[in-house]
């Protein structure tokens, strides 16, 4: 008698494992809620989260640092560092600049035009999922000035070795007499707003 009670509750023992606690730890259910998930699913879970939180302990970690870094740079570095790449551009500013630039060397900006970058880049940008990849936006400024070939180049030169981030596009002329006509367009830069964002 004692014999088949062992028997009958081995099997009893052995059914409960293959029909509850075996499914219940090992199975693959999906389910978004986290009672009806199986234990290995929730240690999965758990698994990722913790390496979640690692990784956004090493990123606190690393802005800590930069931080740190940034406020140890000296004022005038600091406004070296946000005239190469600004967060934004004062359009009247950087005229003022390229023409003072130009008028070391007798010459004056004519026909100025400003293109921003951001209307003809939003859409693509907002078709993509994650996160941005833009960290910068271009600022297209186009102008002409009148001036003799060595007086351009020595303009040009200057544009170049600018503090500012400048590339130069186009370059057209049209010659009058002793003077040429240059039509000039260049681009330059500014941080793009999630990145302006990120101290």
């Amino acid at each position: 008698m004692s014999n088949i009670i062992s028997i009958f509750l081995i099997l009893v023992s052995i059914g409960v494992f293959f029909g509850y606690v075996s499914p219940t730890y090992r199975a693959v259910t999906g389910n978004v809620e986290l009672s009806e998930r199986s234990i290995s699913e929730l240690k999965e879970e758990q698994s990722r989260y913790i390496d979640a939180l690692n990784k956004t302990k090493e990123i606190e970690q690393a802005r800590t640092g930069l931080l740190e870094e940034y406020a140890r740079i000296p004022a005038d570095g600091r406004e070296r560092i946000e005239k190469l790449l600004p967060d934004h551009i004062d359009s009247v500013r950087l005229i003022i600049d390229v023409n003072n630039m130009a008028a070391q060397y007798g010459m004056k900006l004519k026909n100025i035009s400003l293109t921003q970058s951001d209307s003809a880049t939003a859409p693509a940008a907002s078709l993509t999922l994650g996160p941005a990849q833009e960290r910068f936006k271009s600022v297209g400024l186009k102008f002409s000035v009148d001036g003799s070939y060595d007086n351009f180049r020595s303009f040009i030169r200057d544009l170049e070795q600018s503090l500012r981030l400048v590339d130069i596009e186009t370059i057209s002329f049209s010659s009058r007499e002793d003077l040429y006509e240059y039509v000039v367009a260049v681009s330059t830069y500014r941080l793009s707003a999630d990145s302006a964002n990120v101290f």
